[in-house]
């Protein structure tokens, strides 16, 4: 894997940094390139990117703390001194969303916006630079399998650089990244083809919720990496998305029963 894309002298371009940076270019070119036909003006939607994804960076680093910090050391200083020290990697996806859409729904109520219909729009672009960032991790070696047994692709880490367990370096591992990113591409093709149709406000959010939480449920148990405290024998990663599931399939209903 490459965990650093280049190095020269003292700086180091690191592949996951490189790879997020750019999930958030083709994000934001999504969201301006379809602002005219979805009825807002590039200059209303410049604020709700900026504090979107101000947030969600703050929300996802503040979840990744929360859940592994237990492990980063025996004291409050270790602990903090590694989360320091590793910054540019830990991230939770569900922490940068929580965050990132209560900025994004604050954000549109003071400027006026159509929470629901801005929302919409936003939705295939979240799911396309979601994917970005999956294989940003797969360069990295975060967010990795578990040992593959008898799975005809595996993917196999041996730089000791990457972020997957020495004990698991060089053996075949679930390719749980470029499944992720695989399944968000799907997804994000789905939400724009569905974002074309005439349906009420909100139904596209709703359909990315469903969509995402399923796939996210399922791909955690081919992970290998920690994924924190078990409850029910569930990662916290698949309470949140059983919990976004239920939510987006009763929402639906209501929206269907609207229309």
């Amino acid at each position: 894997m490459h965990p650093v894309i280049f190095q020269f002298g003292a700086f180091k371009l690191p592949a996951y940094g490189l790879m997020v940076a750019s999930g958030y270019l083709a994000a934001i070119y999504y969201i301006l390139r379809g602002a005219a036909g979805a009825g807002f003006k590039k200059e209303d939607l410049s604020d709700l990117i900026f504090y979107s994804v101000l947030a969600g960076m703050v929300g996802a680093k503040f979840f990744y703390a929360v859940t592994y910090w237990e492990g980063f050391g025996a004291d409050l200083a270790s602990r903090a001194a590694y989360l320091l020290r590793t910054f540019q990697y830990g991230f939770v996806f569900y922490g940068g969303l929580i965050f990132g859409a209560a900025a994004f729904f604050l954000t549109a109520r003071r400027r006026g916006i159509n929470v629901f219909r801005a929302a919409d729009l936003v939705a295939p672009a979240l799911a396309l630079g979601h994917a970005f960032g999956r294989v940003g991790c797969f360069l990295a070696g975060c967010c990795h399998g578990r040992p593959a047994g008898g799975f005809p692709f595996p993917v196999v880490f041996t730089n000791p650089s990457c972020e997957v367990a020495p004990a698991l370096l060089g053996v075949p591992l679930y390719p749980t990244q470029l499944l992720e990113a695989a399944g968000n591409l799907v997804i994000f093709a789905l939400l724009h083809f569905t974002l074309g149709k005439k349906l009420r406000s909100g139904a596209v959010t709703v359909l990315y919720a469903a969509l995402y939480s399923a796939q996210r449920f399922l791909i955690e148990f081919l992970r290998g990496d920690d994924r924190g405290v078990l409850r029910f024998g569930l990662s916290p990663a698949q309470l949140i998305s059983a919990a976004a599931f239920a939510v987006a399939v009763i929402v639906f209903m209501n929206l269907k029963a609207k229309k």
